[in-house]
C-alpha cells in the first residue's frame, strides 16, 4: 500500500485535486467579478458636490448643475439607461444642464435617439454642451445639427453671458482636446474679466491652459473615471500623476471630472459606477 506521501496527484478523485480546486475557485470568483461589472455599468450613481468659487455673483449662491457625460450610445450603453439616467435628472430639478462629450461611439445611427432623449433634459436655464473625441470620430458635424435642434446649446470655440436671478457668469465650450481643434482664446472672447468664468471640456488634459488663463471652474469627462479600478484610491501611497475624477484645484482654479454614464471597449464597470453628478455653486 502506498503512503500518503507517495500518492500522486493525477490518482486522486477530481474532486480533491488541489490544481483543479484552485481552477474552479478562480473560475467561480472570476464568474462573480464579471456579473457585478456587468451590472455595475447599467447602475447609476448620485454624486453631490459642493464647489465654492470666489468670483461668483452672490445672486447665485445655491445655483445648481447637473453634469453628465460620456454618455456612449452604442451595443454597450442602451438608450434605456441613458433614458433612466435622464429621468433621475429631471427630478433633481437643477438650474441648469451641463453636457461634455461623448454622446456615441462609432456609429451615426446612434445619434438621433440619443439626442432626442438628451433633449429631454429640461431646467430653467437649459441645456450647454461640448464635443468629445468619439463625437468627432463618428460625426461631429451631424452631433451639432441635432442636438442643436433639440434645443441644446453646443458650445465649440466659443462662450456666453449667463444671466440669471440678477447674477451672470461666462459659460464657454472648448472643442476636444484630442480630435478637434480646441481655441481657448475663441471661447473666452467677450468674457469680462472679474466675472466667473466655467468652462465645458472633454478632455481634462486642458486643465492646465484653463489656469493660465484664470478660469474658475471647469468640468470634464473623459476619463470614465478609469472604468475600472482595481486599487482603492484610499490605500495608493503615491498620488495619481492623472486627474481621473473628482474635484481638484490648482492656484483659483478647480476641476471635477466625472466618471460618466456610459462604457467602451467592454460595457463593464469595476469599483467606478457611473454617475450623476449634482453640483451646487458656493460663494467662497
Amino acid at each position: 500500500m502506498k503512503s500518503a506521501a507517495t500518492i500522486k496527484q493525477s490518482e486522486l478523485p477530481n474532486s480533491l485535486r488541489p490544481s483543479d480546486r484552485r481552477l474552479r475557485e478562480f473560475a467561480g470568483n472570476w464568474s462573480k467579478v464579471a456579473n457585478y461589472a456587468l451590472a455595475e455599468a447599467n447602475s447609476l450613481s448620485l454624486e453631490r458636490i459642493e464647489i465654492r468659487l470666489e468670483r461668483l455673483a452672490p445672486q447665485l449662491d445655491g445655483f445648481k448643475i447637473i453634469h453628465l457625460s460620456d454618455i456612449h450610445h452604442s451595443p454597450f450603453t442602451s438608450l434605456e439607461h441613458i433614458s433612466r439616467a435622464v429621468k433621475i435628472a429631471n427630478r433633481l430639478k437643477p438650474d441648469l444642464f451641463i453636457l461634455t462629450g461623448d454622446y456615441v461611439s462609432h456609429e451615426d445611427k446612434f445619434i438621433a435617439p440619443v439626442a432626442e432623449v438628451l433633449g429631454q433634459l429640461k431646467a430653467e436655464f437649459g441645456t450647454y454642451a461640448c464635443l468629445g473625441n468619439h463625437d468627432h470620430w463618428t460625426n461631429a458635424d451631424l452631433v451639432t445639427h441635432l442636438f442643436r435642434g433639440e434645443g441644446i446649446r453646443m458650445l465649440i470655440n466659443e462662450g456666453q453671458r449667463l444671466e440669471a436671478r440678477g447674477g451672470s457668469f461666462w459659460i464657454a465650450g472648448l472643442d476636444d482636446h484630442m480630435a478637434g481643434t480646441p481655441n481657448m482664446r475663441a471661447a473666452m472672447k467677450g468674457a469680462f474679466p472679474d466675472e466667473a468664468k466655467l468652462l465645458l471640456a472633454h478632455n481634462p488634459l486642458v486643465f492646465r491652459q484653463a489656469v493660465r488663463w484664470g478660469i474658475d471652474l471647469v468640468l470634464s469627462g473623459h476619463t470614465h473615471g478609469g472604468q475600472i479600478k482595481i486599487r482603492d484610491d484610499e490605500k495608493r501611497i503615491l498620488p495619481r500623476r492623472k486627474l481621473t475624477s473628482g474635484l481638484h484645484q490648482r492656484k483659483n482654479t478647480q476641476i471635477y471630472i466625472t466618471r460618466g454614464i456610459g462604457t467602451v471597449v467592454l460595457p463593464v464597470r469595476y469599483n467606478c459606477p457611473p454617475e450623476i453628478s449634482l453640483i451646487e455653486l458656493k460663494c467662497a
